[in-house]
């Protein structure tokens, strides 16, 4: 794939693919931030624009992954709007008054991974990984992240709920493989796993 050619998610895309990928589409300021103290994302809405194709994007997820924190926040700001027919929120508390499309999930993400995979890949769908960044933190663990679609927002926030939280995880490398600046000064890169090759 060119790294700078502009790219038609709904047909180049899901032709070429031979598997559901599990893909982290998300904004992230330059610091390193997904959102600001309070949790909002209010400080994206000056860069939305239809050159980023969300649309294209939403047309190619059969599922969508959360945390609790992402999807209480979404429904508190009336901003809650299904990309699929299926999404799941990792959570140990019951949600009262889902959606129909809305199921919990508190297992083994692995086991969800398998499930979610089994679910999508015959309609040549994939799993977006939304937020934030403890579930996202939970599947790279596991070795469940194919690609980052990363947005880096020209904005400082100093402080805020980081993409990569502090904990104990160990450092890996990544491959970016396409990247494009917008016009509004976005600059959106694609990362996948560096593939290791066996000694």
């Amino acid at each position: 794939m060119s790294r700078n050619r502009p790219f038609d998610f709904r047909n180049r895309w899901l032709e070429t693919r031979d598997m559901s990928l599990f893909r982290v589409y998300i904004a992230v300021s330059i610091d390193g931030y997904i959102a600001d103290s309070d949790g909002g994302v209010a400080w994206l809405d000056p860069y939305f624009s239809d050159e980023i194709d969300f649309a294209g994007f939403s047309s190619t997820i059969g599922a969508t992954v959360m945390g609790r924190r992402t999807f209480d926040q979404a429904i508190a700001a009336s901003e809650w709007r299904p990309t699929s027919a299926r999404t799941v929120v990792l959570t140990h508390r019951p949600i009262e008054h889902a959606p129909p499309s809305v199921r919990s999930f508190a297992g083994d993400v692995r086991e969800l991974a398998a499930t979610l995979r089994h679910e999508v890949e015959p309609a040549g769908k994939d799993v977006w990984l939304m937020g934030g960044g403890e579930s996202i933190r939970s599947f790279n663990e596991a070795g469940l992240v194919d690609r980052w679609e990363l947005f880096t927002i020209p904005v400082m926030l100093g402080a805020g709920v980081p993409l990569f939280p502090r904990g104990e995880d160990t450092g890996f490398e990544l491959t970016p493989i396409h990247s494009k600046t917008y016009k509004n000064g976005i600059i959106e890169v694609w990362y996948e796993p560096l593939e290791v090759e066996a000694s």
